[in-house]
């Protein structure tokens, strides 16, 4: 395992914007390179609209570095996946490639929804996409969510850029809910949500999820991490700041 710590920190952030976050990398990859190519998998990023050098992390095969390493280490034929946060479809294509299984996808950002599908059909993805967010508490549920052209950063909780409705799908209202037993949460701060509501989810048995250290306090990952804990959800691998958790039979 590999933490996220002061240590970590010093060597990851020159190599950061050396190459994960690289304008002139970028600039190269968005102007000749176009796609996102990984292994036999091919992503278009046409209607993305990424800051220039996050087309950098697209050369390196840097984006998503985090989720993907452990994904790939984790999961296999007996997880059935929802995803939170479907992105370009990167997240998605592989949890459904690896594991043959048929992906439920909620994304909230309504501009990247037809991309998103374009890049799970052409990558041979069993999914459904849900466009809006699985609600598991309702007195949690934000009725706004921002958005600006870097679709990386659409959040409940980063509160820049367009204040757009917000969908949710109330999952008691999913008859099939019952059928998943892994979450992957890929979503700007969502964790928060699922890890306090995962009692919620008796089926879950697999957690993967990135924590976002830069809008959480340690106090706060601590005390979601406890709450984990308490609900028999043990930690079995992590690289840098992406958890995978394991319930305890």
């Amino acid at each position: 395992m590999i933490s996220f710590n002061f240590i970590s920190k010093i060597f990851m952030f020159p190599a950061y914007y050396l190459i994960h976050y690289n304008f002139i990398f970028g600039l190269l990859h968005k102007k000749f390179i176009k796609k996102f190519y990984y292994k036999k998998y091919i992503f278009e990023l046409k209607k993305c609209n990424l800051p220039l050098p996050s087309y950098s992390s697209f050369i390196f095969k840097t984006y998503e570095l985090n989720d993907r390493i452990i994904l790939e280490k984790n999961l296999s034929k007996k997880n059935k996946c929802i995803i939170i946060g479907g992105g370009i479809g990167f997240i998605p294509t592989i949890a459904s490639n690896i594991t043959k299984n048929k992906i439920a996808v909620f994304e909230i950002n309504r501009k990247i929804i037809s991309n998103l599908k374009k890049n799970l059909k052409k990558n041979s993805s069993n999914y459904k996409v849900y466009n809006g967010n699985l609600l598991l508490n309702k007195n949690n549920k934000e009725n706004y969510y921002y958005s600006n052209q870097n679709f990386l950063a659409s959040s409940f909780y980063r509160k820049n850029g367009l204040k757009k409705k917000a969908k949710h799908y109330w999952y008691k209202d999913l008859n099939n809910i019952s059928k998943f037993n892994t979450l992957i949460i890929d979503g700007e701060g969502i964790e928060k949500h699922y890890i306090n509501n995962i009692d919620r989810l008796k089926n879950i048995q697999h957690l993967f999820f990135e924590f976002h250290n830069d809008i959480f306090s340690n106090k706060e990952k601590n005390n979601l991490f406890n709450y984990l804990k308490k609900n028999k959800f043990f930690l079995t691998d992590s690289f840098i700041n992406s958890y995978y958790y394991r319930k305890k039979r």
